[in-house]
């Protein structure tokens, strides 16, 4: 399998675009790109129609000539991505997202936050893939009433609310029919001019809508199905600011129990079930983003990142951030573009 770097896959993006093999045009709101390098890469197109200012469309296809891995290095301002995956299975690593490969499958659709981090996507070879991306700065959300954010998944809500937000990514589960039938008004939109710029923004605004319609049904029956009480689960978001504010010295579970009024049995189950990680888990997962953070400002040495975060032991902070990122703090340091 080839494997192609974010320079290599712009290099070659440029020597077809030359050729005529890659045709780009744009109008006043939307972007197209065709290629048409069958013998080489394969053939596909791209569309992206800019809707609202912070809405987006992006709607892509095509079929690779061979399997080819494309590296992304996504941009520290990335918005948030709904994906509706119609056709093919795409591979995907994502540094932050577990150690392992995911998949995105047909018939499947998604929702993620993941600026700032790499990503690695497998093309596999001769198969159809077309999917339909809305993408949406939170501000979006914010506009609308907030009465059911409560009722959303934390990480979403963190983000919505602009608290500490994290990356993540969630299948959502399947595509409804009412999702499949917006989908293919939006490939089949009648319209032209202002008419398909109206008309494409309410079917995006359709698609957020029936995304989130699904994900607050999903929560509620966890909810619903919890052994925690509503007073549990904000004694246990208390314990999540806990660990936030004492990364350097954090308590261990039955201090933090304590601080809480929670037993410690409740803590771990309750945390694990509303976050989806150990108290311990999350607490590495904070002290790696604050150090990737403190690593890019390039204010500390390593061992002074390592010490912020709370770790005593330089050795034993660079060993935790290679198995989180799959680099060490020195190569991640030297990656960066100054």
């Amino acid at each position: 399998m080839k494997y192609l770097t974010t320079t290599e896959y712009q290099e070659l993006y440029q020597k077809y675009l030359k050729t005529g093999k890659i045709i780009s045009y744009s109008d006043d709101f939307e972007t197209f790109l065709r290629i048409q390098a069958e013998q080489e890469l394969g053939v596909g197109y791209e569309r992206t129609i800019q809707l609202r200012p912070g809405l987006k469309i992006n709607i892509s296809g095509g079929k690779a000539k061979y399997t080819f891995a494309r590296e992304i290095q996504h941009h520290a301002s990335m918005p948030l991505i709904l994906a509706f995956q119609l056709a093919g299975t795409y591979r995907v690593w994502t540094e932050g997202i577990g150690d392992d490969y995911y998949c995105e499958k047909s018939g499947e659709n998604y929702l993620f936050f993941l600026p700032g981090t790499k990503e690695i996507e497998e093309i596999p070879t001769g198969e159809n893939l077309e999917r339909i991306r809305i993408i949406v700065e939170p501000d979006i959300f914010r506009n609308f009433s907030s009465s059911q954010l409560d009722l959303m998944p934390s990480e979403l809500k963190a983000l919505i609310a602009n608290y500490s937000p994290q990356i993540f990514h969630r299948n959502v589960g399947a595509i409804t029919p009412a999702m499949q039938q917006a989908l293919q008004q939006i490939i089949n939109c009648p319209y032209q001019g202002m008419a398909k710029q109206i008309y494409l923004e309410s079917k995006a605004l359709e698609l957020i809508s029936l995304q989130l319609t699904q994900l607050i049904q999903s929560q509620s029956e966890i909810i619903s199905s919890s052994f925690l009480q509503p007073d549990d689960i904000e004694r246990i978001y208390q314990a999540k600011s806990i660990l936030e504010a004492n990364l350097d010295n954090p308590p261990s579970l039955m201090e933090l129990a304590k601080k809480v009024q929670l037993n410690d049995y409740k803590l771990k189950r309750g945390f694990k079930e509303v976050f989806g990680t150990t108290t311990f888990g999350y607490l590495q997962k904070i002290r790696m983003e604050q150090g990737k953070n403190l690593l890019a400002e390039r204010m500390l040495t390593v061992a002074g990142v390592a010490q912020t975060v709370g770790y005593k032991s330089p050795s034993r902070f660079c060993d935790a951030f290679k198995k989180h990122f799959g680099i060490t703090p020195r190569n991640y340091r030297m990656s960066l573009n100054f």
